[in-house]
């Protein structure tokens, strides 16, 4: 997004809906910058990604594997808490959360401030 590419610019549309980026963009990105060469060279750290099946799937079909993993084990409802509290703001980008990072107390900020429909218990 940072470096203005055509699938940054996309990508930035969604995040500033707070809507979720499509699989096919995201897959986009990540082929893309895992390709450079310093990424060839030093390696490279996922954090999230893949998150689904086809993205997974994806990263197999593009010859991409990962050697090593970490495996944080988080209590639910401590995954939960930190979802339920996530908000961005669309004008800034910027994401706070009610509790542990909140937003200014400004009635502009306050009203623009988005919740994502995957931050929710339910999702």
């Amino acid at each position: 997004v940072s470096q203005g590419t055509e699938l940054g610019k996309l990508a930035k549309e969604y995040m500033d809906k707070g809507a979720l980026v499509p699989d096919d963009v995201i897959i986009g990105i990540v082929e893309s910058r895992l390709s450079k060469e310093d990424c060839q060279e030093k390696g490279w750290l996922l954090d999230g990604f893949p998150r689904t099946g086809v993205q997974a799937s994806a990263m197999a079909k593009a010859g991409i594997e990962a050697d090593k993993f970490i495996l944080l084990n988080v209590p639910d409802d401590v995954l939960i808490e930190r979802c339920v509290g996530r908000r961005s703001d669309p004008v800034t980008g910027k994401i706070y959360h009610l509790t542990f990072n909140p937003p200014p107390e400004d009635p502009e900020v306050l009203g623009r401030l988005v919740h994502r429909s995957d931050d929710t218990e339910e999702a």
